[in-house]
């Protein structure tokens, strides 16, 4: 059994442009997240 597809030799690439202002707010969600998480934590012990 053979995959068609696997010998092709075309690569594709998915690209898209950046969007303005992605980078700080997720890194201000994983911080929020990770705050958030750790008062969870410490008002369970």
């Amino acid at each position: 059994m053979t995959d068609k597809h696997a010998h092709d030799g075309d690569k594709k690439i998915l690209a898209h442009d950046a969007v303005k202002g992605y980078r700080p707010v997720f890194y201000a969600c994983i911080i929020i997240s990770s705050i958030y998480l750790a008062i969870i934590l410490a008002k369970t012990l």
